[in-house]
């Protein structure tokens, strides 16, 4: 058990049993032993953190609200995220986040785990609430978030942001959640920009070993580089959030500008539909050097057989319904930072009941939506009386998270 160390002139009373031992003693290395079980404790400590939580999803929500024009049929990314990898994990979380403000609208924490039955514990509350495959939490998890968001918020979720795989989707189009209220598809702006990647670095992998038109490689210097895809999958990006909110048309034309641009030669210049050169914004260097009368030189073109292999991609990734979906130009990066939140406060590498799990869940969403200091509302209500410090630590929390924020919008 380790060597026990006399604190004062009272000796420490141990006859073997960690529990048992006295309240008189201290050990060497902490505080007094903790008592057997934690169930209890968790349970009164989990109140708290629920109301505060709800307070400040129902918050979050009046909020989108009112920037959507006071619509209750809102606009939510969905995304779910596991404590564990390869899709084997026994906990799981699937959140909610509105696109209008970015905050958390509503959380979802499943499990496949009760210790009690493992124990078979007669007469036992199971906290098992998920029952199949682990890939399957993110779909069951949406569907109880549609389905409650009427009853619970007053609100619809009519634009259901998410990955293109993402079978959540699927599930509450089968359900038919809203009755004659269809739920639209939206996809995200970041996911979709990383097929252009995905997809020529497949063609790539496919052409090894054959030849293009020209009797040379695909690969090779002056040809489809990793720089090169990693370049054509930037633009391609730029391409839809430049022209976000306009016509689908338009982000056509800029997909297929970013192709004709890297098609063309000093002998046939395709900048037709690249931005005129009188633009502010336009990264056209040739259009911009005919306004100047600067000669331009066409350093970074591909080979245009290189450019026949990859015109059926941007052919496939200018397809209207796609970009279609893309108008928005959102993303699912506030899913993405509030699950990095959640893991922060529950590391991946112990693993946690459904009380713990929801203790963290609830904390991240707090932190998230209203920041540090709102962990004041919780301490308030579960009667404990909050000092200056602690006023003052969690501001400057809250103060270096936006400049820290701040700091990389800068950059």
């Amino acid at each position: 058990m380790g060597r026990l160390k006399k604190f004062g002139k009272r000796k420490p009373v141990f006859n073997g049993n960690r529990q048992e031992a006295s309240t008189n003693s201290v050990w060497y290395n902490g505080s007094p032993p903790p008592t057997a079980k934690f169930n209890f404790c968790t349970s009164q400590l989990l109140k708290c953190p629920e109301e505060v939580a709800k307070k400040s999803v129902t918050n979050a929500i009046e909020e989108a609200v009112a920037l959507n024009e006071n619509s209750r049929d809102i606009t939510a990314a969905f995304d779910g995220s596991w404590q564990k990898r390869g899709h084997t994990s026994l906990n799981g979380v699937i959140t909610a986040t509105s696109l209008d403000n970015g905050k958390v609208i509503d959380v979802e924490c499943l499990t496949k785990f009760c210790h009690n039955c493992k124990s078979d514990q007669p007469g036992h509350v199971c906290m098992k609430n998920y029952d199949g495959f682990s890939g399957g939490m993110e779909s069951d998890g949406v569907v109880n978030i549609f389905q409650r968001s009427e009853n619970l918020y007053q609100v619809r979720y009519v634009n259901y942001l998410g990955d293109g795989d993402s079978k959540g989707y699927k599930k509450v189009e089968e359900l038919n959640v809203y009755g004659n209220v269809k739920v639209s598809k939206l996809e995200c702006c970041e996911h979709v920009q990383k097929r252009m990647g995905t997809r020529l670095r497949k063609l790539c992998k496919d052409m090894k070993g054959k030849k293009c038109s020209d009797g040379k490689p695909l690969t090779g210097r002056g040809r489809l580089t990793d720089s090169a895809i990693d370049q054509l999958q930037t633009y391609y990006g730029l391409a839809i959030r430049r022209n976000a909110g306009k016509d689908v048309e338009k982000v056509r034309r800029a997909v297929w500008a970013i192709y004709f641009h890297k098609y063309s030669t000093d002998e046939e210049p395709y900048h037709t539909l690249c931005p005129p050169g009188t633009d502010e914004d336009c990264w056209c260097g040739y259009n911009k050097a005919s306004v100047t009368g600067n000669k331009y030189s066409h350093q970074h073109s591909l080979p245009p057989a290189v450019m026949d292999e990859i015109k059926p991609i941007f052919r496939d990734l200018s397809n209207q319904e796609l970009l279609k979906k893309c108008l928005h130009g959102n993303t699912q990066n506030p899913n993405e930072s509030f699950n990095h939140c959640i893991w922060e406060r529950i590391p991946k590498t112990v693993f946690v009941g459904l009380k713990t799990l929801k203790q963290g869940v609830l904390d991240a969403v707090i932190c998230f939506n209203d920041g540090c200091v709102s962990r004041l509302n919780v301490l308030e209500s579960l009667g404990i009386e909050v000092g200056p410090n602690t006023k003052t630590a969690l501001y400057a929390i809250d103060k270096k998270r936006f400049e820290d924020g701040e700091s990389l919008l800068c950059k």
